[in-house]
Formats: C-alpha cells, structure tokens, sequence
C-alpha cells in the first residue's frame, strides 16, 4: 500500500530528515515474550535505495541490559548523493546476533531532503 502526500506522485509517507543533519535512532530489542533482548553483536548498515548504494559499512553498536541501543545517524550519511533528486531514501537495517545462534532484523526507512543550500564546510562564527 502506498500512502500519497500532497503534490508528490507515488511517494510513500515516510519520517524526513535535512541533508547533512545528524540523529540519533534509538533501537529497542525484544524477544518473542517482548522482554529485552540483549545481543552478543549488533550492528547496523546505511543504504541509500534511491541511488542504489551503500552508504556506510556494518557498524557495531553497543545494546544496554535493557535492550535498547542508539544509533548514531552521522551528518555524513546525510548528504544528498545526487542533486537532480528532491529526496533521496535511505535504510537503516539492524542486525544482532544472540543465545546459541539466534538473529534478529528490522530496519528503518527515511527520506534525505535535499536542502537548496547546504554549506559543505563550516566556517567560524
């Protein structure tokens, strides 16, 4: 099913975020009772669908005893890849590793608003 906004063709309703802003994806695990679910490994992969590429390379990142991680979304893996396109859609996909030989999966899709002017350098005050 896919969910058109306003003006734009065929575009599903998903979060925005700016070009070349950072945040911070909190990650709640649990398992099939829904209690937390703290992973031996996590990591996670950033790809941008729109251009068919990866974006940044599996990252580990830490899951406390309460089952819940941050991912830290640089500004860098904001940045809009080619000019011509308004939003350019990335995902963010969780992969985490428990008990004997168990996984888990999910991911996170956005979209990158490419910005009419983003500096790429910042200057002093």
């Amino acid at each position: 099913m896919c969910i058109r906004a306003w003006g734009v063709e065929d575009m599903p309703l998903l979060p925005i975020h700016n070009e070349r802003s950072d945040f911070d994806l909190v990650v709640t695990l649990e398992d099939k009772e829904g209690d937390p679910l703290v992973p031996t490994k996590a990591r996670y992969h950033i790809y941008d669908r729109t251009n068919e590429q990866a974006v940044k390379d599996w990252t580990v990142f830490t899951v406390a005893g309460t089952g819940i991680g941050t991912v830290e979304v640089a500004a860098a893996d904001l940045g809009i890849i080619d000019d011509a396109n308004e939003y350019e859609e990335r995902v963010v996909t969780i992969q985490a590793e428990y008990g004997a030989s168990k996984e888990y999966h999910d991911e996170y899709a956005f979209l990158v608003k490419n910005l009419v002017v983003v500096p790429r350098v910042v200057a002093g005050p």
